[in-house]
């Protein structure tokens, strides 16, 4: 990592900027974050100002004519920007932003909007904030001289403290408030239905708004074609109000944490939140040994395409493919990666709007849509694990059935490219990508014990001691309520569909080989 020493003399605060892992954030379309400097400010506050740009970044309204009635839809691309310091040397933590959207700095052409969390005072603070598009456009964005105002009296720092400051930036797509509906016609496992429902062919149920539902086989009731298992609908009751239905709008992550994201995460966490505790892996967050739920293959992450490597220092955490997405998460890891960078556990209704949008259920389809899948086998352009390599054969749009040829998960947005369709980038309604494949979603389950998750936000901050998230009402570390969506590097097409719940509700604590997380964040959190 490089560390630049920028001093610059502002209202007594001395600065040291940390930016050896900005461009690691979200590289699948290449998000950078560059020239970090601290600008004027006043006692109480200061301006860490940056440029960051990224590929492919858009924002698009249209007309969808595939509902009744007709209606008009806006969606874009967006950087959620946070900021951590640290005390030189001392430990990083999170930076409190301005609850204010003018107190920040977008440069033309750009909107901030901040997204708020409560710390555990019970405060008020800007955990984070979200740039985007003002106008319609697509294409390579840069944006010079962003400003977020850091409020670093709010965190209890002097003005003549010495500090490292370090901005980090995730690519989010923001999927907007609507109606929606979950489960198909199909023949996908458990798949969600409006009750009642005998056998056969389901009826899907519509998602209205975000107050209670009354779980039961009855008319107006949500249910679902299996009420036992990995894959029930769980007991008769109700889904309460607080719990994310997916109709009010939130960002989605584009992506599955990257092994680039997961270094850049390591690397900022102490000793004893990074350090695995004996043979507990759901305390400390060291990915990098130890017995896995691996079907006996072993127990180094060299295998299944998984490169972070860690070497038991402070911060030397390195990974060789960081495009690719990172597997061997337990539930507990992608939970920390969440709370940590103020996002949240997305629920298995949100994970069905964020792959159909308002569109009619299509019976057994995938992510993208249709009924058609083409498996990745092999990888041309650049070297395999470089960020520039492209799947083969020329029509692959997934990552599945891979048994005997890619043995683990591929490259972040591998499958789309500035032109691709939605089928042949394997994207979502909304452009999320490889949300069918690769490693598996792990969304909270509407099931029995998934029905306390109320959606709250991470602050920023994990459990001293452990690494774990401290968010209230989200499944522990035994993963207690969260469930597996969406299929893996190598199952069969089945478990891709939109609405497979395969193992919705399977509880499985242990890192996996084929397991890897997104977060999302609610629009609500945001300051108009």
């Amino acid at each position: 990592m490089k560390i630049q020493d920028v001093r610059r003399g502002m209202v007594a605060l001395v600065i040291m900027l940390f930016v050896g892992l900005q461009g690691q954030d979200a590289l699948a379309n290449n998000l950078r974050v560059t020239n970090v400097v601290m600008s004027a400010g006043d006692v109480g506050y200061t301006y860490v100002q940056f440029n960051v740009s990224w590929d492919n970044s858009w924002k698009a309204s249209w007309m969808e004519t595939g509902v009744t009635p007709n209606i008009t839809l806006t969606n874009w691309d967006a950087a959620w920007i946070f900021v951590k310091y640290r005390f030189q040397g001392g430990d990083w933590q999170h930076a409190s932003l301005s609850t204010t959207n003018n107190e920040h700095l977008a440069p033309i052409g750009s909107v901030i909007n901040v997204g708020i969390s409560t710390n555990s005072g019970g405060t008020n603070f800007g955990c984070g904030a979200y740039l985007y598009r003002s106008a319609e456009g697509s294409g390579s964005w840069t944006n010079l001289g962003v400003k977020l105002r850091w409020n670093y009296s709010q965190d209890g720092v002097a003005t003549t403290a010495r500090v490292d400051v370090s901005v980090h930036a995730i690519e989010m797509v923001y999927v907007p408030q609507g109606s929606f509906k979950v489960g198909s016609s199909g023949a996908e496992s458990g798949s969600f239905a409006a009750g009642p429902w005998v056998s056969g062919a389901a009826t899907p149920f519509t998602i209205t708004n975000e107050a209670a539902l009354i779980i039961t086989n009855d008319v107006a009731g949500l249910w679902g074609t299996s009420a036992s298992g990995n894959n029930s609908i769980g007991s008769t009751g109700v889904l309460a109000a607080a719990y994310p239905k997916g109709y009010n709008a939130f960002y989605c992550m584009k992506y599955e944490i990257s092994q680039g994201q997961w270094v850049s995460f390591f690397n900022m966490l102490t000793t004893s939140q990074n350090q695995r505790k004996s043979n507990d892996l759901n305390v400390g967050r060291d990915i990098t040994g130890g017995t896995y739920n691996n079907q006996g293959k072993g127990t180094q992450l060299e295998t299944n395409r998984n490169t972070v490597a860690w070497a038991g220092g402070v911060a030397d955490a390195t990974c060789t493919s960081p495009d690719r997405a990172c597997n061997f998460l337990s539930w507990a890891d992608g939970a920390a990666y969440a709370d940590w960078a103020g996002l949240r556990p997305m629920s298995e209704l949100e994970f069905e709007k964020a792959c159909r949008g308002p569109l009619t259920p299509v019976a057994n389809e995938y992510a993208w849509g249709s009924t058609v899948v083409n498996a990745v086998t092999g990888f041309a352009g650049g070297a395999d694990g470089s960020g520039t390599e492209t799947a083969l054969p020329a029509n692959a749009n997934c990552c599945f059935n891979n048994i005997g040829t890619v043995l683990g998960p591929v490259r972040c947005g591998i499958f789309a490219t500035p032109v691709s369709a939605r089928a042949d980038a394997g994207a979502t309604y909304w452009g999320i990508m490889e949300m069918s494949g690769n490693v598996w979603e792990r969304p909270v389950t509407v099931a029995d014990a998934g029905r306390a998750f109320t959606g709250t936000v991470g602050d920023g901050k994990l459990d001293a001691t452990t690494g774990n998230a401290n968010a209230d009402f989200w499944p522990g570390t035994s993963a207690s309520g969260a469930g597996f969506r969406g299929g893996i590097w190598n199952a069969s097409a089945d478990y891709l569909r939109a609405s497979d719940r395969h193992y919705a509700a399977n509880v499985i604590g242990n890192r996996d080989y084929t397991a890897g997380f997104r977060a999302v964040r609610p629009a609500s959190s945001v300051v108009p």
